[in-house]
């Protein structure tokens, strides 16, 4: 149990858990008490200011209506009537726009024509009509008009009205008096149709709006006025109160989390001491606690325990007894004599097939000398051979298939296929032998080797006479003959070349199989080989109307080779380039050097290969289409043939094709030596290829042995470069210079520091496959994929998994 997963851990995780939303919901809570506390409170002292401020601007305007009044009642203004200099009224309204609110003030007569023109215009907002109700009626009046207040008192002699004085009020100019400094948002509204706010005034806050009294004469205006209190204001009054009170709530929650983990604690003491009796099988368990529930589990543990060890019993033995039966079955219905012997040479077992073999009954063989199965050449030394393997000689058969010469209880003989392996049981060497009667397969062989002979000679020879007597009354009589019978001669002649081909075929790849050719190896010149073929094909090309191209390499290409072989196969992948190739199309041949071997391609644009065809395309007999052989003849041979000439020369071949775009075979030829011997040998590297290589994967293949590189190269070369490399350091100087999506390798590498190297920084990032005889002695590294051994290895089930590998590692990188 890991520790963030413990039931302490969990039991206070979810104690604090219920807590901290306790807390939370408590904070929450609160927060809205004091919220609308705060918003109540601060609506009241809202509603008392809107109320000062609607009294101010009423008191306001009161003023300086009295301030008017005093002025159109006092001497000055009536002796201005009839100061007919106009030397002093007018500086009395001069007087009163510069020391209060008012705007601007002008007197008028009795016919309310406005006095004093010479000394400034009348503004020009004043009309007649203005202070035609003053005149009408002789009493003063307050009007508003547009953001104005005019203010207008009559100017009495006596009596009777002479005139009066009009004053303009900026509602505006008056509101700002009133809100100096002003610490609310506000808006002031006069009617339906005249509004002033501050320039801070949003709509998001706390609102008061109130409507002037009937009490006050601003009243008659409809005046209302808002103020408007952000919610900001409310959270500083919160914030205090809510810090303080989160950092006694968190100080007030870490007693809480210990005592919980203490509880946690205790409670997963039983069940912790439950789980180590159990990892460590101390059966039957003791509970260590009180409590009902453990004491159950406990006893569920100890009779699951049980169950499980009786189950184990009865399929232990049930598996024993089934793999005996089935062992006796397959050893009594196997085809093959199977035969046991004791580190004495006595017979152990002998089964029914084995009896068939050799017409002696078990109990007949049952603890003799298995020599009696054997000839008396071979008895005599099958006694000392087992005296010094088993003095510790090394093995020589074991392991190894052979054929022998067994004899049966009837004194005949016949031959056998043998292997041996040895076995331990009940700490005793055995050997086991498997031995197969192969007196059909001789005589097969001897048939074929007949039938070959007589292909060779009864066939071969009289064709070759054949084709050489239409040849000759071909080219003698050719004039001589109708149309129709030229033709029948020249199909003739072409059937019996056909033959003659298919003859010489079957001849060449029984030779090779068989390993009865010998190579005429010497210092051969590949360009010269080319070149050679080249022209030996070009009349076969035109008759295709097909154009051969070639695009020379090194001058000095030489390998070790037997010319006519050589030219046999360069024969074969032209004559397959051109047949399949259309009309007017190219064959493009190649030479160039890949470190150290020589490369030839031979390419096409015909009509490819299918790809279900591709692991078939190097069989005997084969064609990608079976019409093909009669619409464009050959043998299926000729690849076959090519194979093993070029795998003779320890060379390989292969190809890549896309079907519609063409093909292209190629084979590989290794240096001639006493070339290679100036090439340096540090990092010696083989590459294949089936098509471009940006769009192939890159691999490096590591191990002082390249026996199994070759295989493994061959498998994996249709869709990726392989790049061998002997030992750790040819390795780095390889990774140093290209990157690789997967690494093979062989940890046994003597003297070479392979922990250490796969730590490597360019290591670890790229999959590795282990290949190796014996399990790795270190710990391995999580980049390492799979790892096989190397006598058991399934190339097929490599090929997939290094398929699926590479697949992975693309989907990752597109991530």
């Amino acid at each position: 149990m890991t520790k963030t997963k413990s039931l302490a851990n969990h039991f206070s995780a979810s104690i604090l858990s219920l807590l901290f939303g306790f807390f939370l919901f408590v904070i929450a809570a609160t927060s809205i008490m004091q919220f609308e506390r705060l918003e109540a409170q601060l609506r009241e002292e809202l509603h008392v200011e809107a109320f000062n401020k609607l009294n101010l601007i009423n008191v306001e305007l009161n003023s300086l209506r009295q301030i008017v009044t005093r002025m159109a009642s006092s001497q000055l203004s009536i002796n201005g009537l009839i100061d007919l200099s106009h030397t002093y009224f007018h500086h009395a309204l001069d007087d009163i726009t510069h020391l209060t609110a008012v705007s601007d003030a002008q007197a008028f007569d009795y016919a309310g024509e406005p006095l004093f023109g010479d000394y400034h215009a009348p503004p020009a907002w004043y009309n007649a009509s203005l202070v035609n109700e003053t005149l009408s009626t002789g009493q003063g009046t307050v009007l508003f008009i547009n953001g104005d207040f005019f203010i207008v008192e009559p100017i009495m002699y006596y009596g009777s009205l002479q005139g009066g004085v009009i004053a303009s009020v900026s509602a505006e100019e008056l509101i700002k008096r009133v809100f100096d400094n002003p610490r609310y948002s506000y808006s002031v509204s006069f009617g339906n149709h005249w509004k002033y706010s501050n320039v801070n005034s949003r709509s998001d806050g706390v609102t008061r709006t109130m409507v002037a009294p009937d009490n006050m004469h601003i009243s008659a205006f409809n005046t209302s006025i808002s103020l408007i209190e952000p919610y900001s204001y409310l959270l500083k009054g919160i914030y205090p109160w809510l810090i303080s009170f989160i950092v006694l709530g968190m100080i007030g929650l870490l007693p809480v989390i210990f005592i919980a983990r203490r509880i946690g604690l205790k409670m997963a003491r039983p069940i912790t001491t439950l789980a180590h009796n159990v990892s460590e099988g101390n059966y039957p368990i003791i509970s260590t606690s009180n409590a009902n529930e453990m004491e159950e589990l406990t006893m569920a543990f100890n009779l699951a325990h049980g169950q499980i060890v009786d189950a184990n019993k009865t399929r232990v033995e049930t598996e024993r007894l089934s793999g005996e039966s089935r062992l006796l079955a397959i050893v009594d219905t196997v085809a093959d004599g199977i035969i046991t012997i004791t580190k004495q040479g006595h017979i152990a077992t002998f089964n029914p097939a084995a009896e068939a073999l050799f017409g002696y009954k078990r109990h007949e063989v049952i603890g003799k000398k298995v020599n009696i199965l054997m000839t008396e050449s071979d008895s005599d030394s099958h006694d000392n051979y087992l005296s010094n393997y088993l003095g510790g000689r090394p093995a020589q058969i074991i392991g190894v298939g052979r054929e022998v010469i067994a004899k049966r209880s009837d004194g005949s003989t016949f031959p056998a296929d043998l292997s041996i392996s040895e076995m331990h049981v009940a700490g005793e060497r055995m050997f086991t032998g498997i031995i197969r009667d192969i007196t059909q397969r001789k005589k097969d062989q001897q048939l074929k080797r007949e039938f070959i002979a007589t292909v060779s000679h009864e066939l071969r020879t009289p064709l070759t006479s054949i084709r050489g007597a239409l040849g000759l009354i071909i080219g003698k009589f050719d004039g001589q003959f109708p149309a129709q019978g030229k033709k029948m001669l020249t199909m003739a002649l072409r059937n019996c070349e056909r033959l003659t081909l298919l003859i010489n075929d079957i001849l060449d790849i029984e030779k090779l199989q068989s390993e009865q050719m010998s190579l005429n190896l010497t210092e051969t010149n590949l360009n010269s080989i080319i070149r050679r073929s080249i022209e030996d094909n070009e009349g076969y090309a035109k008759h295709h109307e097909v154009t051969l191209c070639y695009l020379p390499g090194p001058t000095g290409a030489f390998v070790n080779a037997d010319p006519g072989r050589l030219q046999q196969v360069m024969a074969n992948l032209l004559s397959n380039a051109i047949k399949y190739s259309e009309k007017g199309e190219n064959v493009t041949i190649s030479l160039r050097r890949q470190n150290d071997f020589y490369r030839v391609d031979v390419c096409d644009n015909g009509t490819g290969i299918p790809t279900e065809f591709h692991d078939r395309i190097f069989e005997r007999f084969s064609q990608a289409d079976s019409s093909d052989t009669r619409k464009r003849g050959g043998t299926g041979l000729g690849l076959a043939i090519s194979r093993t000439i070029i795998e003779n020369h320890r060379g390989e071949i292969n190809f890549f094709s896309t079907v519609g775009q063409g093909s292209t075979f190629f084979f590989t030829l290794p240096v001639y030596a006493a070339e290679t011997a100036t090439l340096p040998t540090n990092i010696p590297v083989v590459q294949s290829e089936d098509k471009k290589p940006s769009e192939r994967y890159q691999a490096l293949y590591i191990d002082a042995d390249n026996a199994l590189f070759h295989d493994i190269n061959k498998a994996l070369s249709g869709f990726c470069n392989m790049v061998y490399a002997p030992s750790i350091e040819a390795a780095k100087a390889a990774l140093s210079n290209q990157t690789f999506d997967l690494i093979m390798m062989d940890w046994q590498l003597n003297g070479q520091d392979i922990p250490a190297f796969l730590y490597e920084d360019r290591v670890s990032q790229t999959n590795i496959i282990l290949l190796s005889n014996d399990p790795p002695d270190f710990f391995l590294p999580e980049h390492i994929s799979t790892m096989h051994q190397k006598s058991q290895l399934n190339i097929n089930a490599l090929k997939s998994e290094v398929r699926l590998i590479l697949k992975n590692r693309n989907i990752r990188e597109a991530m």
